[in-house]
């Protein structure tokens, strides 16, 4: 069940667990545990790590928050439904809404000023661009 990166393979879990618990399995769940923050996605490249953290629905409007803390990207902010009735009355609520927070580990060392985000259809995109691994320090020795 686990991929080569040990991770794990979702899409195989899903299915092993559909087989055994039933087709509803799934729909229940979203009930009983409510997704607590964004999916996302990471990938890495020579020069740059990319984030992309899934945000239907959110708006310029709606306060969001990039912090770091050591290898660790931190993502808050809130998502506002827009509904004509309070969210209490919908019939069916399982999508994403209202505070969340994502704590992502970047798997190398970043400075902060090296992010670059941007929003387009859904989509948060968290460029990182990396350092060179080894950089050269000049000792200073001072007269004495």
């Amino acid at each position: 069940m686990k991929k080569k990166n040990n991770s794990i393979n979702w899409e195989a879990f899903s299915e092993n667990v559909e087989k055994v618990l039933g087709e509803d399995f799934w729909n229940d769940m979203h009930h009983v545990i409510p997704k607590r923050g964004p999916s996302y996605d990471l990938f890495e490249t020579k020069d740059q790590g990319v984030i992309v953290v899934e945000l239907p629905g959110f708006s310029k409007n709606d306060p969001l928050h990039l912090s770091q803390q050591g290898t660790h990207l931190i993502i808050q902010g809130e998502i506002t439904p827009h509904y004509p009735v309070p969210v209490e009355e919908l019939h069916h609520n399982e999508r994403m809404k209202g505070k969340f927070k994502r704590v992502i580990p970047i798997p190398f060392h970043f400075a902060f000023e090296d992010v670059v985000t941007s929003y387009k259809e859904g989509l948060l995109i968290i460029t990182i661009f990396k350092r060179p691994h080894r950089q050269e320090m000049k000792v200073i020795f001072e007269d004495q």
